[in-house]
């Protein structure tokens, strides 16, 4: 019997890739790496891992803020994007094609980050294992940075079905949570001209005080948590998380 592909090889492939191409604006991209830079205390020259780096929007940033990035993704047709934006950028950016929980990089980076909810797409053993791949990439006193959907804000705004356009992208949510894998299971179906596909979407999500606890067992110290969008102090109605844990010196 033929074993069914994980969902995050095959969810980017199609008219997702259009979407995603045009979520943000430039102006609010500078914003969010200007805000990432600032957090993790990053100086001129500094090496920095963009893990999964997508069409590498947040690695041309944060390089373009004079920061040395180095992005990795498994979605080969995002870092043919990537390579692409970053040259016309006139950017010097290194993508590589890998898995989050299979890097190899020994003790190179001052800080990685991991952007707009691309933590938590295995189960609790393949997230421990991202995060403990993350710390070795890490110098000693290097930082990891995870943006992510709040999970207790969540379980009081949960929407199980509904509806939107990004470009000429219509998009039809329909979102169910299962408690027992701490898990939000979705299926997008998106429909541009008289192309439709389905694709299933499913992460894991974390409150707080879990995600300080994964970080802690994968070798992390100090943990601190931010909610935003604004920039502040983490509480239950804070749409999004973002977790600094510092790799001990």
């Amino acid at each position: 019997m033929k074993r069914s592909r994980p969902w995050y090889e095959t969810f980017f492939d199609g008219l997702y890739a259009d979407v995603l191409g045009r979520q943000f604006d430039p102006d609010r991209t500078r914003g969010q790496a200007a805000m990432v830079k600032r957090i993790l205390r990053l100086r001129q020259g500094q090496r920095v891992l963009d893990c999964p780096c997508g069409m590498g929007r947040m690695t041309i940033a944060l390089a373009q803020l004079g920061l040395e990035m180095t992005g990795v993704d498994l979605t080969e047709r995002f870092l043919r994007r990537a390579r692409r934006r970053a040259r016309q950028a006139g950017v010097d950016v290194g993508f590589r094609r890998r898995d989050m929980r299979e890097i190899d990089f020994a003790g190179e980076f001052h800080a990685v980050v991991n952007w707009f909810t691309s933590f938590g797409y295995f189960d609790e053993a393949g997230d421990l294992e991202t995060a403990r791949r993350a710390l070795g990439a890490l110098r000693p006193g290097g930082r990891l940075l995870i943006d992510s959907i709040n999970k207790s804000w969540v379980l009081t705004h949960l929407r199980p079905n509904h509806e939107g356009a990004v470009g000429n992208v219509h998009i039809a949510h329909r979102s169910k949570w299962d408690a027992a894998a701490s898990t939000m299971r979705d299926v997008w179906t998106m429909r541009s001209g008289g192309r439709t596909e389905r694709r299933r979407c499913n992460v894991r999500l974390y409150n707080g005080r879990d995600l300080r606890a994964l970080l802690r067992k994968a070798g992390f110290g100090e943990v601190t948590l931010y909610g935003w969008r604004p920039l502040g102090r983490l509480t239950r109605h804070s749409r999004r998380l973002i977790a600094v844990a510092r790799k001990p010196s």
